[in-house]
């Protein structure tokens, strides 16, 4: 069975949406982690929102391909090398989702100095089968390649402590090797949690054994 981008982390407890358990990276080249520095984006000076259109739309038909399980065209909203590069390692990019996911595109930002990159703000809602609703905001990376707009990568929140983690298509081989740190970070925080739960509930124990009630004769 061929792996997916939404399953390369295991996702924080209570968050069901797909998008929440996108493998989070630190990445370099094609310039993604210089361009991606906040987790919403808004229509700065360097483009209209005539110009962001075509990159929206490609980020749309992507989002629709994800919903509808649609492998090709998904893989085809992505750029030539990261389509490459995830079929090399048989990573899906459309995995199955819940039917009742929904997504919708918000702001976006023309960016660099060539006006060949765009920031697609979105929203991702989902229900998972206990009825637990979540909402994931990322942010997609679309570059102007030869054969039009694509996507090459994506920033989302995966922990509200922490910075915006960020995730490059075109180097599948680095989110493999990210995703270990990621699950690291959240067994960290389970054993944490469990920790805490632990000492709550044997606290009353030891206040009642230091405080033993009087015997009445």
């Amino acid at each position: 069975m061929p792996l997916s981008l939404p399953a390369l982390v295991s996702p924080p407890a209570k968050r069901a949406g797909i998008l929440a358990v996108l493998a989070a990276c630190f990445v370099a080249g094609c310039g993604v982690m210089a361009l991606i520095s906040q987790s919403g984006c808004s229509i700065g000076q360097s483009g209209s929102s005539a110009s962001t259109e075509p990159a929206k739309a490609t980020v749309s038909k992507f989002l629709e391909a994800i919903k509808r399980g649609d492998e090709v065209l998904a893989s085809s909203m992505l750029t030539k090398l990261a389509r490459a590069k995830t079929e090399e390692l048989g990573i899906s990019v459309a995995p199955p989702v819940q039917a009742t996911a929904i997504y919708s595109i918000q702001d976006c930002e023309m960016v660099g100095e060539a006006d060949d990159l765009v920031h697609v703000s979105t929203n991702w809602t989902d229900t998972d089968a206990e009825g637990f609703t979540s909402t994931d905001s990322v942010v997609w990376v679309v570059r102007l390649d030869p054969e039009g707009w694509r996507v090459v990568g994506m920033a989302m929140r995966i922990f509200d402590d922490m910075a915006p983690l960020l995730l490059n298509f075109e180097d599948p081989e680095d989110m493999l090797a990210k995703q270990e740190l990621v699950a690291e970070e959240l067994q960290k925080r389970a054993d944490k949690d469990a920790q805490t739960a632990a000492k709550e509930t044997k606290n009353p124990q030891t206040a009642r054994s230091a405080n033993p009630a009087q015997k009445v004769e």
